[in-house]
C-alpha cells in the first residue's frame, strides 16, 4: 500500500492490523500524528516506512513480530522511549533507520 507524500494527516488506523499479507505500508513523507499502533506487527510485512511523519509515543514491541520484514523506516518523527528489544528477532532485517526522533536509553544487544 503506498499512500507516501500525500499530505495525509490524522493518525495510522489500527485497522490495517487486518490486512494479513499486505506485503508493503508506505506512509512515509505525510503529515500523521499519534503512535504507531501495535496491531501493525499482526502483519505479514517486508517493508515498512513510517519515516517523515510526525509520529509520538513509544515504538512498539509488536513489531518484532514481523520475521519477513527487511525494511524498518521510522527515523524522522518524534519517537520516544527505548529501542525495543523484540526488534531483535527481526532476522531479514536488512536496514534500521530510527535516527532523528527522541529515543533514549542503549541499543540493545538482541540487535
Amino acid at each position: 500500500m503506498s499512500l507516501f507524500n500525500n499530505r495525509l494527516t490524522g493518525t495510522i488506523p489500527t485497522e490495517l492490523g487486518n490486512i494479513p499479507y499486505l506485503k508493503g505500508l508506505y506512509l512515509d513523507n505525510n503529515r500523521l500524528t499519534g503512535s504507531i499502533p501495535k496491531e501493525l506487527g499482526n502483519i505479514r510485512l517486508w517493508y515498512l516506512y513510517l519515516n517523515n511523519n510526525r509520529l509520538t509515543g513509544s515504538i512498539p514491541k509488536e513489531l518484532g513480530n514481523l520475521s519477513r520484514l527487511y525494511y524498518l523506516y521510522l527515523n524522522n518523527n518524534q519517537l520516544t522511549g527505548s529501542i525495543p528489544k523484540e526488534l531483535g528477532n527481526l532476522s531479514n532485517l536488512d536496514y534500521l533507520y530510527l535516527n532523528n526522533n527522541q529515543l533514549t536509553g542503549s541499543i540493545p544487544k538482541e540487535l
